[in-house]
């Protein structure tokens, strides 16, 4: 959740780093991950993901104010989405593609909720310490996903502690994940249909 930066493409980082740059890695890979079939594409979202809107008349904050929370938000909706539309696109081909919280991690994620709010480091660092999990922890879920035989049936699901959990109603909209392809497309400068 970082202050409003954009890269020099002029799109705002949190969308761009965690949605759009994986979008088009993924969408460049796409020929060989179909060749080297059976293949997955694991994607990494949050349970912040909850409550996210895809906002297509200002997905860069260029109209509203910004919010870190709601731009973290529409950023991990979008990894949801992502990986669901992925799911419809390359059924039958061998691709798989799965999307998945990992947990709350002690990593420097909040480092910049930090700097505004000193306090909160004092609060939270014992509960931290104590609830939060490793980042050995943090990357069962994704492992999980990458290697377990079988989970082939379950492209496009969401999971979290290496289950298969439901993703919040957001994340469900296949016309919204379908729309936000395109853009991404449109934005990154794919003229790739799958």
């Amino acid at each position: 959740m970082c202050p409003k930066w954009t890269t020099e493409d002029g799109f705002e980082t949190q969308l761009a780093v965690n949605h759009l740059g994986h979008f088009l890695l993924t969408n460049l890979l796409l020929g060989m991950l179909k060749r080297s079939h059976p293949s997955r594409v694991v994607n990494l979202s949050s349970i912040a993901h909850v409550g996210g809107k895809i906002e297509f008349d200002d997905l860069f904050f260029d109209k509203r104010p910004y919010s870190p929370l709601l731009s973290y938000k529409q950023s991990k909706l979008a990894n949801v989405l992502f990986s669901r539309e992925l799911a419809r696109r390359m059924k039958g081909t061998g691709v798989s593609s799965y999307c998945l919280h990992p947990g709350v991690i002690r990593t420097e994620l909040i480092r910049h909720i930090l700097v505004r709010f000193p306090v909160l480091k004092i609060i939270l660092s014992l509960p931290c310490i104590l609830l939060m999990k490793t980042p050995w922890q943090g990357a069962q879920t994704s492992i999980y996903c990458a290697v377990t035989e079988g989970l082939e049936s379950k492209s496009g699901c969401y999971f979290s502690d290496c289950a298969e959990k439901d993703p919040a109603p957001e994340g469900k909209d296949d016309e919204v994940a379908r729309r936000l392809w395109e853009e991404s497309a449109r934005l990154v400068g794919l003229n790739i249909r799958h």
